[in-house]
């Protein structure tokens, strides 16, 4: 299915299962690790979730400036382990970019491998797409990454 005008489709392959990711989508325990922009000075900040449909989350990252940067909606739907449905919005009047809806589907791949696909929907202007776009490839390779050091590990099983 092909996003719509002014909609968004980014997708990556994860070496972990759908339920696996779920959770870490949605445990702030573990948003801590991932949930960021890459580079230099981008850190975590903070992650408050009510995971049911019409529930509220915030989500916050610091940008190397110190400014914070926090995405605030509601739930849409919730299917676990394989959608979220959720409204986007930034909180800073600045950065808003209106009705936006975000989608997360975890499909079953090959193998203990999920492929996890963010559709960002109902943009006003391409310009804030193209910015989107860019942020949900870097947190998708971000997540990637906890989950290969998290198999390692056990941040992502610790709380089964």
């Amino acid at each position: 299915m092909m996003p719509a005008p002014h909609s968004l489709r980014v997708s990556r392959i994860i070496r972990a299962d759908a339920d696996t990711l779920f959770r870490a989508w949605t445990d702030p325990k573990a948003l801590m690790h991932w949930w960021r922009l890459e580079g230099d000075g981008w850190a975590f900040s903070e992650a408050s979730i009510d995971l049911r449909v019409g529930g509220r989350y915030r989500l916050g990252m610091t940008g190397p400036d110190g400014k914070m940067h926090v995405a605030v909606g509601a739930y849409q739907e919730v299917r676990r382990p394989i959608r979220l449905v959720f409204t986007w919005d930034w909180e800073d009047p600045a950065s808003r970019v209106g009705d936006t809806l975000v989608t997360v589907e975890f499909k079953n791949a090959d193998r203990n491998q999920t492929e996890v696909i963010v559709t960002h929907e109902r943009f006003a202007d391409a310009v804030r797409m193209g910015r989107h776009e860019e942020g949900w490839t870097a947190l998708l390779r971000l997540l990637d990454r906890f989950a290969i050091s998290a198999a390692k590990g056990s941040e992502l099983n610790a709380d089964r």
